[in-house]
C-alpha cells in the first residue's frame, strides 16, 4: 500500500498550501456552515479528478507557454477578478443563510472552478504523473492508488479546514466578517495578478 501512503502525504500537502480553495473554505464555512466545505471540497475533487486523467493519459498535453496554459491563464485570472471584486463589495450581516439548491450549486461550481482555472494545479498533476511514470515507473493501478490515497487526503483535510473554520462563528462580529471578506477579497485580487502577470510574455513569445 505504499502508493496510497504517498499519495495521501501529496494530498495533505497540497489542501495546505494557502491557495484560492483554501481561503474560499474558510470563508464560506465561516459564512454557512461545516456543509459548505462538504459542498466545495466535493467541487474539487471532480475537478481534480479531471485534471489528473488529462495529465496522467496526456503528459505533454499543456507544454509551458502553450496555448493552453495561455487560456486557462486568462480564464483563470478573469475568474478571481469577479471572486475578488465580489467579496471587496459585499455587505455584511451577522445572519447567517441557509442552504438552498441554488446555493448548493453554487459552493460546487466555487469549488470546482477555482481549482479547475488554477494553472498551478493543472502544472502540480502534469508534474505529479510525470514523477510516477517516468520517475518511479509505478504501473496504472500503483498510480491509480496513489491518486486516489492523493484526492482522499484532500477530501478528508478540506472538510476538517472547513469544520474548525465553522467553528470561529461563536465569536465573530459584523466588522469581524467585513475584514475577512475585505482580506480574502484583496488575496483573491493579487492571486489574480500572478496569474495573469506572465500572459504579455508568453503572447509575444508565440508572435
Amino acid at each position: 500500500m505504499e502508493p496510497v501512503y504517498y499519495g495521501f502525504l501529496t494530498g495533505v500537502a497540497m489542501s495546505l498550501m494557502l491557495g484560492t480553495v483554501f481561503f474560499s473554505l474558510i470563508q464560506n464555512s465561516i459564512e454557512y456552515g461545516v456543509r459548505s466545505g462538504i459542498f466545495i471540497a466535493t467541487g474539487v475533487i471532480a475537478s481534480d479528478i479531471i485534471l489528473i486523467a488529462l495529465s496522467f493519459f496526456h503528459v505533454d498535453l499543456m507544454p509551458a507557454g502553450g496555448m493552453t496554459e495561455i487560456l486557462v491563464r486568462l480564464f483563470g485570472g478573469v475568474f478571481l477578478i469577479v471572486y475578488g471584486v465580489t467579496n471587496l463589495r459585499k455587505k455584511r450581516s451577522i445572519e447567517y443563510r441557509r442552504f438552498d439548491r441554488g446555493g448548493t450549486f453554487y459552493l460546487l461550481a466555487t469549488g470546482f472552478l477555482l481549482n479547475l482555472l488554477n494553472p498551478g494545479n493543472f502544472i502540480g498533476w502534469l508534474a505529479v504523473s510525470t514523477h510516477l511514470t517516468q520517475v518511479a515507473v509505478y504501473s496504472t493501478q500503483q498510480c491509480l492508488l496513489f491518486f486516489f490515497g492523493a484526492l482522499s487526503a484532500i477530501f478528508g483535510t478540506e472538510i476538517l479546514i472547513a469544520f474548525s473554520a465553522s467553528m470561529l462563528k461563536r465569536i465573530l462580529t459584523n466588522n469581524v466578517l467585513r475584514k475577512i471578506d475585505m482580506a480574502v477579497g484583496v488575496l483573491f485580487l493579487g492571486f489574480a495578478i500572478a496569474v495573469l502577470w506572465p500572459l504579455p510574455a508568453m503572447v509575444m513569445a508565440r508572435s
